[in-house]
């Protein structure tokens, strides 16, 4: 019987996915769909008898390709995952084992390593932010950082970071899943911690059950723009839907102004993301007037 599934919505990362599948392991406790977004090579072949394989007809997002893959097995335990994050040895049964120690858990974290073997927890175990932190966001300041040490076997986690993360069935689809909405991805995940949180579930971190993950997979081939453009739409979808119009609308006004600051500053410093001054300064120019205009419907793509 599957107990438990790992859930992979893939964007054009073959290598990645590759490498995770050569990982997971041949045991029908196990399975794993991926949901396959985007992708230069043949997929077929490259989940052929390792893992399910969804195509729907265009690019779900993160979340709407969570959605998916869960409707796609019965098992009790979801295993969301990046196609830059795979399992040590041990982690997915070390998880297990968690699960049965805490009946009334929404979900667990396991443990983020790079791959040079150094800890992820500060990224990886956030506290929720506070309406001051997602505004200071605006100003591209980011936002609270986790703990400084390695938490505890146990400790509760506002919010995980969803590249790898462990999630009851039933309070999933209680929540109704992830929110849709936050296109192609970013801040779904922090939506869903919130709506947990809301409903009185918690998450716990499993400190034993590491994970290799490469971090920001995601980011390079869809590039700086489109990067800026919806990780910034989606952080004030998030700030309307939870704190109200009022404070979106002024968090669209200081990323406009934020951005515009940015543009005058490039000669002094560039973005790390941007591949040169001439391409950030085209980027913060459409971000400013996107934030003004209250930000284009998302539309679907490859």
């Amino acid at each position: 019987m599957t107990k438990l599934c790992g859930i992979v919505v893939h964007w054009h990362a073959e290598d990645d996915l590759r490498a995770l599948l050569d990982v997971w392991p041949q045991d029908p406790r196990f399975e794993i769909v991926v949901v396959d977004n985007g992708s230069n090579d043949e997929m077929a072949a490259l989940c052929a008898d390792r893992a399910r394989l969804v195509t729907p007809e265009r690019n779900l997002g993160f979340a709407g390709g969570v959605n998916r893959g869960a409707a796609e097995t019965d098992a009790p335990w979801l295993l969301l995952l990046n196609p830059d994050a795979r399992p040590k040895p041990g982690a997915l049964e070390t998880l297990l084992e968690a699960t049965e120690g805490a009946p009334d858990a929404a979900g667990f974290a396991p443990h983020l390593e790079n791959p040079d073997g150094t800890s992820q927890h500060s990224w990886q175990l956030r506290p929720l932010p506070s309406l001051p932190q997602l505004l200071r966001q605006a100003l591209f300041v980011p936002g609270p950082p986790g703990p400084a040490e390695l938490p505890a076997a146990g400790t509760a986690v506002e919010q995980p970071a969803a590249a790898a993360l462990l999630l009851r069935r039933s309070a999933f689809d209680e929540l109704g899943g992830f929110d849709e909405g936050y296109f192609p991805a970013w801040h779904e995940d922090v939506d869903y911690a919130l709506r947990t949180a809301a409903a009185g579930g918690r998450f716990f971190f499993v400190p034993d059950a590491v994970f290799v993950h490469r971090l920001g997979g995601s980011v390079s081939p869809l590039g700086y723009e489109r990067f800026l453009l919806a990780y910034y739409r989606n952080l004030a979808r998030f700030v309307r839907r939870h704190h109200g119009a009022f404070w979106a609308l002024l968090l669209r006004w200081l990323l406009a102004a934020a951005a515009w600051a940015r543009i005058v500053l490039l000669p002094l410093r560039k973005p790390q993301r941007a591949t040169d001054r001439a391409a950030a300064a085209r980027a913060l120019m459409r971000l400013s007037r996107a934030a003004l205009s209250g930000f284009p419907v998302a539309s679907s793509g490859s």
